[in-house]
């Protein structure tokens, strides 16, 4: 879509979010996002920080944006805000919440149809194997990459 993509993950992920379409990787464990940012921007910042973490990461989005920049979030806010960094850059917020929303959830659909979205599926699961699903997102370092899928008809599985 023509975006300059940051996102941040491990090193050892490098490769296959380049795959996805990741212009500029950012180990989290071994750099500040927003120090990384600025840095290739060169004090820019960016246009829009999408966020799927929350909490510290939500509050320190606007450090990493630009002048009228935007903060989208899909998670819920469970702690006040300090929002002079963005009030200082005329951001906006906005908060989408899909599972309420399924005007959203049609648009992301039809993104998916036509191939200018694509959702990584990292296992699928039986119906009757939710309890293993579960144990596989609880399990630190579980090795998965993307969503696992619940397939309610068992010869989906794969």
């Amino acid at each position: 879509m023509g975006a300059r993509v940051f996102t941040t993950v491990r090193e050892a992920n490098f490769e296959f979010a380049r795959d996805l379409g990741a212009d500029v990787v950012i180990d989290y464990r071994k750099e500040d996002y927003v120090d990384a940012i600025l840095r290739e921007t060169g004090g820019h910042g960016v246009d829009v920080v999408f966020d799927t973490i929350g909490g510290d990461t939500l509050s320190r989005s606007p450090d990493a944006l630009a002048q009228l920049g935007r903060v989208v979030s899909i998670v819920d806010i469970a702690q006040p805000q300090n929002l002079v960094e963005a009030w200082g850059k005329n951001a906006s917020y906005h908060f989408v919440f899909t599972r309420q929303n399924r005007g959203k959830l049609d648009e992301l659909s039809a993104l998916i149809e036509h191939g200018q979205l694509r959702p990584h599926v990292g296992a699928v699961y039986a119906l009757a194997d939710i309890p293993s699903a579960h144990a596989l997102l609880e399990s630190p370092n579980n090795g998965l990459r993307g969503k696992i899928a619940i397939a309610v008809e068992p010869s989906l599985v794969s």
